[in-house]
């Protein structure tokens, strides 16, 4: 009866010990840090909005790949292709947190479909083609840092920007808008830098 016990004894650590391996192997190879499918669904939509042709949705964007970032080799690049996640959250999912598309002659315009990445804090699209106005889906977004300087973007500043209680830094020059600015800008009590 003990050689019986003392053979399960190894067996049950054995177990553990390759279960534990395969753990180790599936996180280093980012297969636990999954994007939900919608967010994964809304990247496909604000790539097709962009005009962005080269994201490879094969890949994961949460585990780092080069398809979603581009090592920073030049702290004065003016190229920056950056999809980051955030992977801290209590349901166990990584979330798209940042979007970087700067200086990449994206022609399309600013994507409505931004809202539906409820993680988003972060999105810089500086330095493309991009046309039309800022989409007022925008305003009901959680960002603190939007820049969409050096774009084709018309018409007049809107007004729902003064909805954006919780940006810090915004960032709107050499564009093609027109008028005053609105007096709802002043709503943005967090703002620290226009």
């Amino acid at each position: 009866m003990s050689a019986l016990l003392h053979d399960f004894s190894i067996s049950s650590f054995l177990l553990i010990l390759v279960l534990c391996s395969l753990v180790q192997i599936i996180e280093a190879q980012g297969y636990s840090r999954l994007l939900p499918q919608q967010e994964k669904n809304a990247l496909k939509e604000i790539a097709e909005q962009l005009g962005k042709k080269d994201w490879d949705f094969e890949v994961n964007p949460c585990n780092g790949s080069t398809d979603w970032i581009t090592p920073i080799t030049d702290k004065k690049s003016k190229y920056i292709n950056n999809v980051t996640c955030i992977c801290s959250t209590p349901d166990s999912f990584c979330h798209v947190q940042t979007i970087l598309l700067k200086g990449q002659d994206l022609a399309g315009v600013l994507p409505p479909s931004l809202i539906k990445l409820p993680y988003l804090t972060k999105i810089d699209v500086s330095r493309n083609y991009l046309s039309g106005t800022i989409p007022p889906e925008w305003a009901s977004i959680k960002l603190e840092y939007m820049s969409v300087m050096v774009n084709r973007l018309s018409g007049p500043i809107p007004k729902y920007l003064g909805n954006m209680t919780t940006l810090l830094y915004m960032s709107l020059e050499n564009n093609m808008f027109d008028g005053t600015i609105p007096k709802e800008l002043g709503n943005m009590v967090n703002l620290q830098t226009l």
